[in-house]
C-alpha cells in the first residue's frame, strides 16, 4: 500500500512540470541574463485550446533573476503559450503579463483578459 501511495504521490507532483519547464524557458527569452533566472514557483492556471485543435496553456511563473544593471529581481509572470508540433508558440503582446496581486476575482478576470487575448477558446 505504501508503494501505491508513493508512486501516486511521485505522479501527481510530476503533473504540469513539462508545461512550467516551457514557460519557464519563454521568460528566459526575454531576460537580460536568462542563466541567473531561478524558479520559485509554477502553476499551469489554465488548460484549452487554440482555435480548434492546439493545447494552449496559461502558467503563472514567480521567480528570481538578475536585470541588466545586476540587480536581483523578484518577478511573477502569467506565461500564455500553446503547443504545435512539438513547438511551443506565444506572442509578444499577451504571452508575458505581470501577475495581479490581489488574487481572488482580479485573478479570474485576468485570466479571462488572457484568454481573450490570445484567442484561447
Amino acid at each position: 500500500m505504501r508503494k501505491i501511495a508513493l508512486c501516486l504521490a511521485l505522479f501527481l507532483s510530476a503533473c504540469g512540470s513539462s508545461e512550467v519547464d516551457d514557460a519557464s524557458a519563454i521568460i528566459k527569452q526575454t531576460l537580460k541574463k536568462p542563466e541567473s533566472f531561478t524558479l520559485k514557483t509554477g502553476d499551469v492556471i489554465w488548460q484549452g485550446k487554440l482555435r480548434g485543435k492546439q493545447t494552449a496553456f496559461i502558467v503563472k511563473v514567480k521567480y528570481t533573476a538578475m536585470n541588466g544593471f545586476n540587480d536581483v529581481i523578484d518577478e511573477c509572470k502569467y506565461v500564455s503559450f500553446y503547443t504545435e508540433d512539438g513547438s511551443n508558440h506565444w506572442q509578444e503582446n499577451g504571452g508575458l503579463e505581470n501577475c495581479i496581486a490581489a488574487g481572488g476575482k482580479e485573478e479570474e478576470n485576468a485570466l479571462v483578459m488572457l484568454r481573450k487575448i490570445n484567442s484561447f477558446n
